[in-house]
């Protein structure tokens, strides 16, 4: 029973994704009920073998978080790459970000790539204008440890590991752990 019951949140997301005109590759799988905001000239693809799990059952330690949520607003690009795993996370995409081959993103994670609103007040106030994006990268291998917090801005290099609860505020190098709000620099990786 439960197994027909996964087998239909799968079947219903991948229809929202189509409607969504979503880009697609194979085997992708999905777990639980995915949160999809989408404007009409944005852009989301998601690469093969690609695992989004948004749901507690399927990853007990998702917190408080219960489901994937993907925001790809105005012309914004969102890009998966392929043997990415995504756990209860939430992704705002308001420019670009790109999430690289073979990285893992633990439960309750954020991405943003804008601040969403301007820091000065009366811009805030009268029309909430000036708002800030760059452009987020998370390259190969990356490791994403769960409730972190990744600002715009920012590129973590491949095969890094960032530890759980930390906040990304900058560039994080190649093959190293880093940890902490703000993250700060814990040791390399020897490969």
């Amino acid at each position: 029973m439960f197994r027909l019951f996964w087998y239909l949140l799968d079947y219903f997301n991948r229809l929202v994704f189509r409607v969504r005109h979503v880009k697609m590759g194979k085997n992708i799988k999905t777990y639980g009920i995915i949160r999809l905001k989408k404007d009409k000239n944005a852009f989301f693809s998601i690469d093969d073998k690609t695992i989004i799990r948004s749901h507690w059952r399927n990853n007990p330690a998702g917190g408080g978080q219960r489901n994937c949520i993907f925001a790809i607003m105005n012309e914004g690009t969102l890009e998966i790459g392929k043997n990415v795993g995504i756990s209860n996370s939430s992704i705002y995409c308001n420019k670009h970000i790109v999430i690289e081959d073979d990285v893992f993103i633990g439960v309750n994670c954020v991405i943003y790539d804008t601040d969403f609103h301007s820091i000065y007040a009366d811009k805030r106030i009268n029309g909430n204008y000036d708002i800030k994006s760059e452009s987020v990268l998370i390259k190969k291998g990356a490791w994403i440890g769960g409730h972190c917090i990744i600002l715009k801005g920012v590129t973590i290099g491949e095969r890094s590991v960032i530890g759980a609860g930390s906040v990304i505020t900058h560039d994080i190098p190649s093959d190293e752990v880093w940890a902490g709000n703000p993250a700060k620099f814990i040791k390399k990786i020897d490969q």
